[in-house]
C-alpha cells in the first residue's frame, strides 16, 4: 500500500520551501513579472488589446499579447493573493516538475540520495533564469514532452501518449512561444527513430527486438518505429504539433512576433538573457560543468545509446548560442539521466560495490499518488492563508516582495501619488517600464522590455544612446523630449557612480529637478518656465 509520506513527499516539500525562500524577491527581478499581470487584467476586464496600451512612443502601433493565456492565469493568481500567490504557483509548479523527475530517477535505479543530488543539481543549474513569468510554462512543458518521448522510446508508453501532445501544444502556444522548442524536441526524436528504422529496416522486419506490454521495445540499436504504419503515425503527430501555433486568437501575427524575436540580431548583443553563454561566468561555468557531467554519464552507456538520450546535447549546444536555453538543457538532461542511469557502467559498479544508497538494481514499488496528499494539502493551506491575508512567514500573506535593491519600491508612494495621472508621460529606463506599468497603470511609459513591439532599430538606438557619456547623451535626450514632451523622468542610479542619464539630468538643474531619490532610482520633474 502506498504510504502518504515517502521520499517524493520529502523532496517536494524541501524543494517547494527552498524555492519560496530563495525566490521571495529574486522571482520578480524580471520586469515582465509585473507587466504580464497588468496585461492579464486588461484581457479580463476589457478584452484582448490590439494596439500598445502602455507607451506613448508606440501608442496606436499594432501589438497583441502573444503570451495571453499565461498572463490571464497570472492575473487570476494575483487577484487571489497578490505577489504571494504568484510566487506560490511558481514554487509549487517547479517543485512538482522536479519531484516527477526525482521519482523517475528512483524508479530508474538511483538511490534517493543520488536522485536528490542529480535533480537538485539540475534545479540549481537552471535557477539563474527562473522568474515569475510565462517562460516557466516552457520549462515545465518541455520537461513533460521529454518524459513522453523517453517513455515511448523505452516501450513504457504507446503512441497515444505522443498523440496527447497535440492538444497540450495548443495550450502551450497560447502560454509561451517556447512551444517551438517542444516541437523541435519531438521532431528530433521522431527523425532519429526514422533514420534508425530505415537503416535497420531488414533487421526490424525480421522481428528482432520484440515487444513488451503491446508497446515497442528498442534494444539499443533499433527504433521504436517497427513498421511504416507507425512511421506515418508519428510523422502525422509531428506535423499536427507543427500546426498548433496557428491555433491562437491572433492568427499569423503570433508567428510574425516569434519570428521577429528569434531572428533578431540586436537582442543577443543588448539583452542579457539572449546573449551567448560565457563559460567564464558563474552561470556559464555551471552550465558547462553540468554538460560535462552529462557527457560522462552518457559515455557510461556506450555503445548502446538511444535517440532521446542525445536530445539534451542539442539543448546544450543551443545554450552556447543563447544562455536562456540553459534551463531547458538542465530539465531535458535530468529527464534523460533518469532513463539512462540503469544502462551505464557507473550504475553497475555502484550496485556491485556500493551499499545501495546510491544505486539499486531492483525497481522500487511504484508509489501511486498518495505521496502527493501532503504536498497538495500544504499548497492549499498556503493558498488559504494568502487569500485570507494571514501573515505567516514563507507560506502566508506578505512574504513575497520586490527587492528594494533592485526595484525602486521606496519611490512607489511618489509615483502613485504625483505621477500616476491619466495620460501622464514619463521617461524611464527600459528595465523600469514593468515597474511603472504595474504601479502606475494610468500613465504612459517611454519603453519597457517588450522587444517584439519596439523592434531592433529602436532597441539598438536606445542601448547605444543610454551608454554614451552625458555630453553625447544630452542631444539625444533633448531630441526625445522635443518629440514626446514628457514631464517626468525615472532613471536608475548606483551608489558608486551615477549612470550617464542621471548625471546629465543633474547637470541641468534649470530644466530638471530631483523630485525624489531612492536607493536604486531617481525621480526627476521637468522645471516649468517661470519657476
Amino acid at each position: 500500500m502506498s504510504r502518504p509520506f515517502r521520499a517524493e513527499t520529502a523532496f517536494f516539500l524541501a524543494a517547494w520551501l527552498l524555492l519560496l525562500v530563495a525566490f521571495r524577491e529574486r522571482g520578480f527581478y524580471d520586469p515582465g513579472s509585473l507587466w504580464h499581470v497588468t496585461v492579464g487584467e486588461i484581457i479580463l476586464t476589457t478584452g484582448m488589446p490590439q494596439t500598445d496600451p502602455f507607451s506613448y512612443t508606440f501608442e496606436g502601433v499594432r501589438w497583441v499579447p502573444q503570451q495571453w493565456g499565461a498572463e490571464v492565469l497570472m492575473a487570476l493568481a494575483h487577484r487571489a493573493g497578490g505577489l504571494d500567490t504568484l510566487l506560490l504557483a511558481f514554487a509549487a509548479g517547479l517543485a512538482a516538475l522536479y519531484t516527477l523527475i526525482f521519482r523517475r530517477c528512483v524508479e530508474g535505479g538511483m538511490g534517493p540520495v543520488l536522485a536528490a543530488l542529480v535533480v537538485g543539481g539540475a534545479l540549481f543549474v537552471g535557477a539563474f533564469h527562473y522568474f515569475v513569468r510565462p517562460h516557466m510554462f516552457t520549462v515545465a512543458l518541455l520537461g513533460w514532452t521529454m518524459m513522453c518521448v523517453v517513455d515511448y522510446e523505452a516501450g513504457r508508453r504507446s503512441a497515444w501518449r505522443l498523440l496527447g501532445l497535440v492538444p497540450l501544444f495548443v495550450l502551450w502556444t497560447n502560454l509561451h512561444g517556447g512551444v517551438l522548442g517542444g516541437t523541435m524536441t519531438l521532431g528530433l526524436a521522431v527523425a532519429g527513430w526514422g533514420v534508425l528504422f530505415l537503416a535497420n529496416r531488414d533487421r526490424q522486419g525480421a522481428g528482432v527486438g520484440g515487444r513488451r506490454d503491446g508497446h515497442p521495445l528498442p534494444d539499443g540499436r533499433g527504433s521504436p518505429i517497427r513498421d511504416w504504419r507507425t512511421a506515418f503515425l508519428l510523422g502525422g503527430i509531428v506535423v499536427a504539433c507543427l500546426l498548433t501555433p496557428f491555433v491562437n486568437p491572433h492568427g499569423l501575427e503570433m508567428l510574425r512576433i516569434w519570428r521577429r524575436i528569434v531572428a533578431s540580431e540586436v537582442l543577443p548583443r543588448v539583452i542579457h538573457e539572449h546573449m551567448p553563454l560565457d563559460p567564464a561566468t558563474p552561470v556559464g561555468l555551471a552550465v558547462v560543468a553540468s554538460g560535462a557531467a552529462y557527457l560522462v554519464l552518457l559515455a557510461g552507456a556506450l555503445p548502446k545509446l538511444r535517440v532521446t538520450w542525445l536530445i539534451p546535447l542539442v539543448w546544450l549546444a543551443l545554450s552556447f548560442k543563447g544562455i536562456r536555453q540553459g534551463p531547458l538543457f538542465a530539465v531535458t538532461a535530468a529527464v534523460a539521466a533518469a532513463d539512462l542511469w540503469r544502462h551505464t557502467v557507473w550504475h553497475r559498479l555502484l550496485v556491485r560495490y556500493g551499499d545501495g544508497s546510491l544505486a539499486r538494481d531492483d525497481p522500487p514499488p511504484r508509489p501511486g499518488v498518495r505521496w502527493a496528499a501532503v504536498p497538495a494539502a500544504a499548497v492549499l493551506l498556503a493558498l488559504g492563508l494568502q487569500a485570507t491575508r494571514v501573515p505567516v512567514p514563507v507560506v502566508g500573506h506578505g512574504w513575497a516582495r520586490l527587492d528594494p535593491d533592485f526595484v525602486p519600491t521606496d519611490l512607489t508612494p511618489y509615483v502613485a501619488t504625483f505621477v500616476d495621472r491619466p495620460g501622464a508621460r514619463v521617461f524611464n529606463d527600459a528595465n523600469l517600464g514593468g515597474y511603472l506599468i504595474y504601479h502606475a497603470p494610468r500613465l504612459k511609459v517611454f519603453m519597457d522590455d517588450r522587444c517584439e513591439l519596439y523592434g531592433d532599430r529602436w532597441i539598438e538606438d536606445y542601448a547605444d544612446a543610454i551608454g554614451r557619456p552625458p555630453g553625447e547623451l544630452g542631444p539625444v535626450f533633448e531630441g526625445w523630449h522635443a518629440r514626446y514632451r514628457f514631464d517626468w523622468a525615472l532613471v536608475m542610479t548606483h551608489p558608486k557612480e551615477a549612470p550617464p542619464v542621471e548625471r546629465y539630468l543633474l547637470s541641468r538643474p534649470d530644466e530638471w529637478r530631483v523630485f525624489a531619490r531612492g536607493r536604486r532610482a531617481v525621480l526627476f520633474q521637468k522645471v516649468m518656465s517661470g519657476e
